[in-house]
């Protein structure tokens, strides 16, 4: 079984519960239709009380991954099932096998949504907001290959972007996006070419919004994510290049991990 994402400092048993169990569930460890363990079971695995181990599980049954029945057990629901725009599933399943067709679907997903909310927001973006774009883009342009400085800025930008369309609406879909966005920026932190050859795309988004121009900002926006699918698949192929690293260690469980 391919190891999960590393559980995250900070959080409580029952988000990590969460994290565990969903991962498991999403990379296939326990496929649809499955009976998931019993209390015992996920008890002694994973370390946990069973009233963190019952949360943790009202939260995957809230995210349509399962389905619990009295003295029948837990299942897993078919895929079709799931909340697939669920913040927690996309980044559980950027930690799966077929990293191409997910990264694919991304990217579909970004290109529908963010030359749109480019479009909007050139019309509706506060001077302050403006003011945040620019510095964005000059930290990017300062950090230079510098992927561990160039990453953060990278991100803002377009998150404030997407907070500038000022749409309550479309701001629940907009943290859908803000997750689609940072693992894809992530898958491309080892482009071969660099980060400094996005700028130019970055670019061309702020001086429309400078402009006001809906229509350039929302051509740019879509340029931009084209390239940065682009920078994806280089830095896909140049991992594929590279030896593989030996296996994971052993998880440990929950409440050791949360030392």
């Amino acid at each position: 079984m391919r190891e999960p994402a590393p559980l995250l400092r900070g959080r409580s048993l029952v988000d990590r519960a969460v994290q565990r169990i969903g991962q498991d569930i999403v990379s296939r460890h326990y496929p649809p239709g499955v009976s998931l363990p019993n209390e015992t079971e996920w008890c002694e695995q994973l370390d946990i009380s069973r009233s963190v181990l019952r949360e943790a599980l009202r939260v995957l049954v809230s995210k349509n991954l399962i389905t619990i029945r009295a003295r029948l057990g837990g299942r897993v629901r078919d895929q079709s099932e799931w909340n697939l725009l669920d913040p927690d599933i996309l980044l559980w399943r950027s930690h799966g096998e077929d990293q191409h067709v997910f990264a694919s679907e991304l990217f579909e997903l970004r290109r529908t949504i963010e030359p749109a909310a480019a479009g909007i927001a050139a019309r509706r973006i506060q001077p302050a907001q403006l003011d945040e774009l620019r510095r964005a883009y000059n930290e990017m342009e300062a950090a230079g290959e510098d992927t561990g400085r160039f990453f953060e800025p990278d991100n803002r930008f377009h998150k404030i972007i997407l907070g500038a369309v000022g749409n309550s609406l479309f701001h629940a879909l907009a943290q859908t996006i803000v997750v689609a966005l940072d693992i894809t920026l992530r898958m491309s932190l080892d482009a071969p070419k660099g980060q400094q050859q996005s700028l130019p795309f970055h670019k061309t988004v702020l001086q429309a919004m400078e402009r006001g121009d809906a229509a350039a900002a929302s051509e740019a926006m879509l340029r931009l994510v084209d390239a940065s699918e682009r920078d994806v698949a280089e830095a896909r192929a140049a991992i594929t290049k590279k030896p593989k690293s030996a296996a994971a260690p052993k998880r440990a469980p929950l409440r050791k991990a949360a030392r």
